[in-house]
């Protein structure tokens, strides 16, 4: 749950997009890709 005044975590589209990209050519599951890329969690990935 996020906190009064917490920020939260940009990627830059360079990263976003590659991840769509492995995704899409079954590079991995978004569990793997978002640990491959140092994304804190897979549902980033989701959304």
């Amino acid at each position: 749950m996020a906190v009064k005044g917490q920020r939260f975590q940009n990627y830059a589209e360079e990263i976003k997009l590659k991840a769509i990209e492995m995704y899409i050519n079954g590079e991995g599951s978004y569990n793997s890709l978002s640990a491959d890329l140092g994304l804190r969690s897979s549902t980033q990935l989701k959304n």
